[in-house]
């Protein structure tokens, strides 16, 4: 219980301070600076709008949202002896739209010079190193524990938020089986791991852990302090979908347990 309850507070205080959509905008924004037209444009599409801005151009991307109000009304009614008052009033539905509008300036060469605008929706340069938001992933594959000869599908999960582009904060769980001719043994670990993107396609972490191994035949159960981190490489990354190769350790007093396999991941 005290494990879950760090892990859900490791989750809620990244939340509090998360690196969310709008402040990624700013970054967003200068990451396209230096870069070329056919970039954006191979990113973004072709601008809805261009004019002339000095020997250069300004393009616009922009889209509208439209909503509709439901329409509402009230009533109330009073009554006194020999007098009444009853009052009404209604309120039309609307339909509404906003528009929202990103410009880019590039020169006569065709270099972006400024971004203005909220970007997010239109996103980032393919292959930067920037998250923001919630990160969650799963994972599983063959775990193997420091007392046992065989490996076994093992697994876990992490789930939190970002703190700044590169750098997250998530409570983890890892369960890895294993066992021997004296039956099977299992170790769990219930951990909050600092998550960093030296690259776009390469995360480490690591962080304090609470320890649960059992021996095999699941005898001698050990609980106590530990650590939990791992790293992975993202096979596949389509915008914050990552498939990855994960390798996740365990490390404690009584034990030391891991998992290779695959991650699937929101980051």
């Amino acid at each position: 219980m005290r494990a879950a309850a760090a892990v859900a507070v490791a989750v809620a205080a990244a939340g509090a301070g998360c690196y969310g959509g709008p402040d990624a905008i700013p970054d967003i924004n200068a990451a396209w600076r230096g870069r070329s037209r056919a970039a954006i444009e191979a990113r973004w599409g072709k601008p809805q709008a261009e004019v002339a801005a000095g020997a250069g151009a300004a393009l616009t991307w922009s889209f509208t949202r439209t909503g509709v109000s439901l329409p509402s009304g009230s009533a109330s009614l009073k009554l006194e002896p020999g007098a009444f008052d009853f009052q009404a009033e209604w309120q039309p539905g609307q339909v509404w739209t906003s528009t929202t509008s990103v410009v880019a300036v590039v020169d006569a060469a065709g270099v972006i010079q400024d971004v203005q605008g909220p970007s997010l929706r239109w996103g980032p340069p393919r292959g930067l190193n920037l998250r923001w938001g919630t990160i969650f992933g799963v994972h599983a594959g063959m775990g193997r524990l420091d007392d046992t000869g065989t490996a076994l599908p093992s697994g876990g999960m992490y789930l939190g938020g970002m703190l700044g582009p590169r750098l997250g904060l998530a409570g983890a769980f890892s369960m890895v089986f294993g066992k021997d001719d004296a039956g099977g043994a299992v170790g769990f670990a219930w951990g909050i791991n600092a998550h960093y993107w030296p690259a776009a396609r390469l995360a480490v972490r690591a962080g304090p852990a609470l320890v649960l191994d059992l021996d095999p035949g699941f005898e001698d159960a050990a609980l106590g302090p530990g650590l939990n981190g791992g790293a992975s490489y993202a096979l596949v990354r389509a915008g914050s979908f990552v498939l990855d190769l994960r390798l996740d350790l365990t490390v404690a007093p009584e034990a030391a347990f891991g998992t290779l396999g695959l991650g699937v991941n929101v980051n």
